[in-house]
């Protein structure tokens, strides 16, 4: 599947950078740190969607265990086996005479082999001020930072279940929630719309639309607009953004090869249609979007990576992680 590259291997960076901090990049990069290889993880957050998911019952070896709790615990793994991680966003891939150079907003890194494990990408609001307040009041995760918020006003901006959840967990730790949805309603939700129009703590506010986001060191407020046209200014010192999730794959180029919705293709081994170029988990066509199989699927990848810089060092590529020879 993948364009031969018959280049001398030149030193780099790092051996592997993987991008995307959730199950699929975090076991990729353990695997590697086991192999040798030096690696990198490049992400925006940690933890990815699972970071939301209050209770994970299907993981094996763990009855019950909160998301991210889960995904630290694949962090501190793969770290004690050798592994960095960085938090920044990455904006461009490309290859050159064998060697990878990734763009992100902690400058350019050079690489050996590369692994896309960056799943599902936050919807934005798409307004002025958001980008500028990330980060700063303006957060896509209630999971991770509602505790930030406790007593203090904010808004949960979006039409699906994790906004719903995120003003129900808001509404528990004392804040004043703005639910702020620019449909009539949430038809597939309807039981847990009702605990919402219940609860005391939560203001609702449909067919309205957030205009921008304003602050100074942090955010300060918002400006909204209802059905009639007519613009209001709502104080407030956090924004949740639970406007769902999307494939964003636009910056990786025709390295690889598409389809429907961004997903990238891979063959059996991960590989993409680029020699040296893996991808894992929910941002390729994989159909079961599950933590244990993004997982199996970051390993492979990893394992794959590892036997193509070894190749191309002129090195043997063992893909075991024990000598089963019969001297010790």
């Amino acid at each position: 599947m993948s364009i031969k590259d018959n280049t001398t291997p030149v030193q780099t960076d790092y051996d592997l950078i993987i991008v995307g901090g959730a199950a699929a990049g975090l076991a990729a990069a353990l695997y590697a740190s086991r192999r040798a290889l030096k690696t990198l993880v490049i992400t925006k957050a940690l933890g990815g969607q699972l970071s939301m998911t209050p209770s994970v019952e299907n993981f094996p070896g763990t009855k019950e265990i909160n998301g991210m709790d889960l995904m630290q615990n694949f962090l501190e793994h793969a770290q004690s086996a050798g592994a960095e991680i960085t938090y920044e966003t990455v904006s461009n891939l490309s290859k050159k005479d064998g060697v990878f150079y990734v763009q992100s907003t902690g400058g350019e890194r050079t690489a050996q082999a590369v692994i896309l494990a960056f799943g599902l990408t936050p919807r934005n609001l798409e307004v002025p001020g958001e980008e500028e307040y990330t980060g700063k009041g303006v957060t896509y995760c209630a999971t991770c930072d509602a505790p930030l918020f406790k007593n203090k006003k904010t808004a949960v901006v979006g039409g699906t279940y994790e906004a719903l959840d995120a003003a129900l967990l808001l509404a528990k730790l004392n804040s004043k929630v703005t639910l702020i949805h620019d449909k009539s309603g949430y038809p597939s939700q309807k039981k847990m719309f009702a605990e919402v129009e219940a609860n005391e703590n939560i203001t609702i506010r449909l067919h309205t639309t957030v205009l921008r986001v304003d602050g100074e060191m942090t955010v300060k407020s918002i400006t909204l607009k209802n059905e009639e046209g007519s613009e209001e200014v709502l104080e407030l010192d956090g924004v949740f953004v639970e406007k769902g999730h999307k494939i964003d794959s636009s910056w990786v180029g025709d390295l690889v090869d598409y389809e429907r919705g961004g997903a990238i293709q891979i063959n059996e081994v991960k590989e993409t249609k680029t020699e040296g170029l893996y991808a894992a988990g929910d941002v390729t066509t994989q159909r079961d979007k599950q933590v244990v199989v993004s997982a199996g699927a970051g390993a492979t990848a990893a394992l794959s990576a590892y036997q193509y810089i070894q190749k191309k060092a002129g090195k043997p590529a063992l893909l075991v992680d024990w000598d089963h020879s019969e001297e010790a």
